[in-house]
Order: structure tokens, then C-alpha cells, then sequence
């Protein structure tokens, strides 16, 4: 299967960063062919320390801390000097890893899920596609939902009280605010992976692949279900992690 046979017309990469966000279907085109994903990688990367940093100066690294030990429920029953050694252990790293993931984790993440989106669609769904165009795809796409999602979390961020704030429910837009804090661990991850924000990031890269490859050779129902499957896999992943170690 083929790209489209005429060839996309090379926009500026203002075009491309402002047409993801308000015209995508018209925009992927030339976002796949043309674009350069490390740009928008770099916004993504940007976006995510400043937010680290927010919630750093705002909560404070020991009340994360904090509140991360309230909610793991094997944390709990821990003995009081098991969970004294465990929150210093945690004191040692995890300023190291608030400042290293924000790079590592979007820069990491984005190379990783455009290699399984090309396993889906190169051998699953018979798709002539190279990486970068893939690589392209998926890091723009995740530029209108981070860049909205950002002014919920803020918002959050700063009207909660801090030992109330949860970063993995920051915007209060997933199912995991509808269910009781006492749910099973697995069910928690289950209603958290159920975002407004990461569901609109998977219908746009939906519409990235069939606006390139062409509406007719791969309509968005197929497009959709061949970036839906490996972001269920991830879900139930991290369902039986939680299970396990939540």
C-alpha cells in the first residue's frame, strides 16, 4: 500500500505546527513527508519540564513524595519503619528523576510508540511506511491535546491543595475522577489510562495516517483501530503492573 500518488505540497513549519492544531486533516500530509518531528518533540519536551517545575515549586517534591506512599496500597502495609527507609530511598531519586524524565521520558516515548504504530501498520495493516514518516505523524499529533492539556493541569495544579494534587489525574478530565480513591489498583490505572486528552492524541494520529496514506486505502476506522491496539496493549500492561506492584 502506497502514500497518496500526488505528491504533498511542502508547507513553512509554522504551517505545520499551527495546521495540526486547527486543520489536520489537510495538514498531515505534508507533516509526514515534509515535517521534522524533533521540533515538535522539543515543544512536547519543554511543555513537560515546565510543568515538573511548576508542580515542583507549587507541591514540593516531599509532599509528592507524600503523596504517592498515601495512595500505593502495598506502601500501606508496610511497617512504619519500612515506609521511613522507603520515603528516604525515594528522597534520593526522585529529584533526580523529575529533572531527567521530562527529557528522557517524551524523547524516549515518542521513538518507541512510532516503532510499534510502524510494526502495526507495515505487518498488520500492509502499509508502506518509512519511520520517520511514522516518527513525524506521532510526535505532532501529540502537540494540540499536550498543549491543551496543559491549562487543566495548571488549573488543578494551583486550586488544589497540594496534599490533594495527583499528577497522574492532574487534569480532571479522565475516568479515574468518577471512582472512588479506595478502587483496586488496577482499576485506577484502567480509569486513568481513559483521558479526554489521550483520546483525542489517538484520533489524530488516526487521521495523520489516513490523510497521508489516502482516505481510500486506509480510511480512518482502520487507521484508528491500528493505533487503538497497541495503546490497549500498553493498558492492560499497565493494569497488570498496577495489580501487581500498586
Amino acid at each position: 500500500m502506497q502514500p497518496s500518488e500526488t505528491a504533498p505540497s511542502s508547507s513553512s513549519e509554522v504551517g505545520r505546527l499551527t495546521g495540526v492544531c486547527f486543520s489536520p486533516g489537510a495538514a498531515f500530509p505534508d507533516i509526514a513527508a515534509n515535517g521534522r518531528w524533533f521540533l515538535p518533540v522539543l515543544i512536547l519536551i519543554i511543555l513537560s519540564s515546565l510543568s515538573v517545575q511548576l508542580m515542583i515549586s507549587h507541591v514540593g517534591v516531599e509532599q509528592m513524595l507524600q503523596n504517592a506512599m498515601n495512595s500505593n496500597e502495598r506502601v500501606q502495609q508496610l511497617s512504619a519503619e519500612q515506609k521511613a527507609a522507603a520515603m528516604e530511598q525515594q528522597r534520593k531519586f526522585m529529584p533526580i528523576m523529575m529533572r531527567v524524565m521530562p527529557v528522557a521520558g517524551v524523547f524516549v516515548g515518542v521513538l518507541v510508540i512510532a516503532g510499534c504504530l510502524l510494526f502495526t501498520f507495515r505487518l498488520l495493516l500492509d502499509a508502506e511506511l518509512s519511520y520517520k514518516q511514522v516518527l513525524n505523524i506521532t510526535s505532532y499529533a501529540s502537540l494540540p491535546p499536550s498543549l491543551v492539556g496543559a491549562i487543566p493541569f495548571i488549573a488543578f495544579l494551583f486550586l488544589k491543595a497540594p496534599e490533594d494534587f495527583d499528577p497522574q489525574n492532574a487534569s480532571g478530565l479522565s475516568a479515574a475522577s468518577f471512582i472512588p480513591q479506595t478502587s483496586a489498583a488496577w482499576l485506577k490505572s484502567l480509569a486513568g489510562s481513559l483521558d479526554i486528552f489521550t483520546l483525542w492524541n489517538i484520533a489524530l494520529v488516526a487521521i495523520g495516517f489516513s490523510a497521508f496514506l489516502g482516505e481510500r486505502r486506509m480510511p480512518f476506522g482502520r487507521a484508528l483501530v491500528g493505533v487503538a491496539v497497541p495503546w490497549l496493549v500498553w493498558v492492560v500492561l499497565k493494569m497488570g503492573f498496577a495489580s501487581i506492584f500498586g
